[in-house]
């Protein structure tokens, strides 16, 4: 079968399984493992509008694969595949040295083959990246459907000269840079289409089911994520989706919203296939009062019981919980308030006061939410070991305001690998207390294989030292942790697994530090390999178990029946 595109997906660190890497608590909090494997949802949608086009486009998760076997042949695998282009993501920075050697990998074998680079830290380091022997395209901005679109048809046709018109598109002409004007900025979101069922005819097209999972674990837990806005209307400092952010490598000036009608389409068609929990990506509430309206009324259509997670930026008032709680019985939410300290926060660029915070947050829990999740970083502008171990009191405190109530579970971790390329504080890092010690993508090429996440982070603070943040980021996880573990949020087993890691990954830092001071670079790094399974083995769930950030309700399945005659009777 004739393939046009085929997205690949890489490790953040490419040899992650040579290497010895105390990754810590750098993922914990999101589904996927530090080797970063889940692929950009953006797949999904590339891959969708390419397919409604005549055009064949597969995925393919290398990062999983590598990880599912240790013996999977990444070159072998490679050599095999034959399409017109490749894709590799560089969407968030971790994956910069993964995506740019498995690019290496994929012009060793098809010197022929074009290979197209996208995503958010692709297009601010467009001018860096191009310049690689191995990337032959870019495109910029947060809308690549429509560019991809036309590029891949004027590669088919072999014509040059088709490229000076592609929106977005970053090509080379005779060994010259050319950065085609961004021009393709999506306003409306209808021809963008959040459909799964795509996984589903890929597995019966390609025979295979393990290249198209996004995640390890997934099929155990088939969460299923539905973004609702392109852009930010918010300004995060250290965040390369904000609104600034957007601007700088996207010429993106306002978000643009999801249909509610259609964004309940997509979640009826989600639910006829996989009964899971689903993600609403974004904040809702940033669309405004009559959008939220129009979903309410229109989310009646879906089962009560479905089970749905929504996020904050800033807390919702009363009247959206009530909305809410017309049409769903079970509902989670989570918000990253990121310190308990207004004065950071109000520096992150966030300005609603801890009373709104805590008000809103008893207010959703006395009318029914499931649980209620609450996001602390360490790292921040102005934030100081004191101020990092006082998470601990503000929650403690906050357990006895609500008599322990086991749905509120805190959690923190650091502000790693590094601050957002395209936000504010790395552009203007002094206005916010760091000193941004990488700058170029191949500093941070360097960095993400440093042998733990205090030598990966690309900024120091004046206001906390590496050393100071690491230790009062594990002190800090305990607290919580134990906190959790009183009010029955978490079994007491639990509770005691994730002390015994937080504390062994403690140890574990102390021992890199010393090896990391040995002159003789082959004996480092024979010593660095001695931890490598120990590395590993403390990198996965330092701060919490993974099972913690999921629905506490536990009808999780799969409708095979629907999916297999999809994937085999697509027309019906």
């Amino acid at each position: 079968m004739n393939t046009d595109l085929i997205f690949l997906h890489a490790p953040s660190v490419y040899d992650f399984r040579e290497k010895s890497i105390l990754y810590g608590p750098m993922s914990d909090l999101v589904p996927s493992s530090p080797i970063f494997e889940m692929y950009p949802i953006g797949f999904l949608t590339m891959a969708n509008y390419l397919e409604k086009r005549g055009m064949s486009v597969r995925i393919i998760n290398i990062a999983y694969l590598m990880m599912e076997d240790a013996k999977f042949d990444v070159e072998k695998f490679v050599k095999k595949l034959k399409p017109a282009a490749f894709g590799v993501d560089l969407h968030w920075l971790p994956h910069c040295q993964g995506s740019t050697e498995l690019a290496k990998i994929i012009k060793k074998y098809h010197p022929e083959i074009p290979v197209i680079f996208g995503g958010f830290s692709a297009s601010f380091f467009y001018n860096e990246l191009i310049e690689m022997p191995q990337v032959d395209f870019i495109i910029r901005g947060d809308s690549a459907e429509e560019p991809l679109f036309q590029l891949i048809k004027a590669i088919k046709k072999k014509k040059d000269g088709d490229f000076v018109n592609i929106p977005n598109l970053v090509w080379k002409k005779q060994g010259r840079t050319v950065a085609n004007p961004i021009k393709c900025i999506s306003t409306d979101l209808n021809e963008i289409d959040f459909d799964y069922r795509i996984m589903f005819k890929q597995v019966m097209r390609y025979k295979n089911m393990k290249c198209i999972i996004p995640f390890s674990g997934w099929m155990n837990y088939p969460v299923t994520t539905i973004p609702i806005v392109r852009g930010c209307s918010k300004n995060c400092s250290g965040c390369g989706g904000s609104k600034y952010a957007f601007e700088i490598f996207g010429d993106r000036i306002k978000p643009a919203f999801r249909d509610p009608e259609k964004l309940v389409n997509e979640i009826l068609i989600m639910q006829k296939y996989i009964n899971a929990p689903v993600f609403i990506l974004g904040d809702i509430t940033q669309c405004g009062k009559n959008y939220l309206e129009i979903f309410f009324k229109n989310a009646k259509r879906l089962k009560r019981d479905i089970q749905i997670f929504f996020e904050f930026f800033e807390p919702p008032s009363t009247w959206f919980y009530d909305g809410i709680n017309e049409v769903f019985d079970n509902v989670c939410y989570e918000i990253s308030p990121d310190s308990h300290d207004e004065m950071v926060r109000q520096k992150m660029g966030k300005s609603f006061s801890n009373k709104e915070l805590l008000d809103s947050i008893k207010y959703a829990l006395k009318t029914g939410a499931k649980r209620y999740d609450l996001y602390f970083m360490t790292g921040l502008p102005m934030q100081t070991k004191e101020s990092i171990l006082d998470t601990v009191k503000f929650c403690e405190d906050f357990y006895n305001e609500i008599n322990w109530d086991k749905r509120f579970m805190p959690f923190i971790s650091p502000m790693a690998p590094f601050i957002d390329p395209g936000s504010r504080a790395f552009i203007n890092p002094d206005e916010f207390g760091y000193k941004l010690t990488r700058k170029t993508l191949k500093d941070h090429i360097e960095a993400i294989t440093m042998p733990s996440w205090k030598y990966i982070l690309n900024y120091e603070s004046k206001f906390i030292s590496r050393d100071e943040l690491v230790d009062s980021t594990y002190k800090a996880a305990l607290g919580l942790n134990r906190l959790k573990g009183k009010a029955g949020g978490i079994e007491e087993s639990v509770m005691k697994n994730n002390e015994e890691r937080i504390k062994a990954a403690m140890e574990i830092m102390k021992e890199i530090d010393k090896i990391v001071l040995i002159e003789n670079p082959e004996r480092r790094e024979a010593e660095l390999k001695k931890l490598k399974d120990k590395t590993m083995q403390y990198s996965l769930s330092t701060v919490c178990e993974k099972s913690e950030l999921e629905f506490p309700l536990t009808n999780k399945s799969f409708r095979w029946f629907s999916i297999v005659k999809t994937a085999i009777f697509p027309r019906l």
